[in-house]
């Protein structure tokens, strides 16, 4: 079996989003594991994302122009629960 082969087996299997679904398998696996800090990282990622595209996605979409209030309000919940969550986890495996 070629790694082309394997590629578009994946493919096939998993879409063509495979990247998303392995972090969703990864994400399943810290909460499992009890690891809490991948979910921190994903939040700030979702912040960054946010500010690069000037929009965020709740339950629906809500873009800086239009709902400045709603979008600096989800951009900065997301940055407090992500950094909130790589803290809480994180702390005190270092303490």
């Amino acid at each position: 079996m070629t790694f082309t082969s394997v590629r578009r087996r994946l493919f096939g299997i998993l879409g063509s989003k495979p990247l998303t679904v392995v972090v969703l398998l990864a994400l399943a696996g810290a909460t499992f594991l009890e690891w809490y800090w991948p979910w921190g990282l994903l939040f700030l990622y979702w912040v960054i994302e946010s500010l690069r595209t000037r929009e965020a996605f709740l339950i629906e979409r809500v873009t800086r122009i239009r709902n400045p209030i709603l979008y600096w309000a989800i951009t900065g919940m997301w940055g407090g629960f992500g950094l909130w969550t790589l803290f809480a986890d994180l702390a005190w495996r270092f303490a």
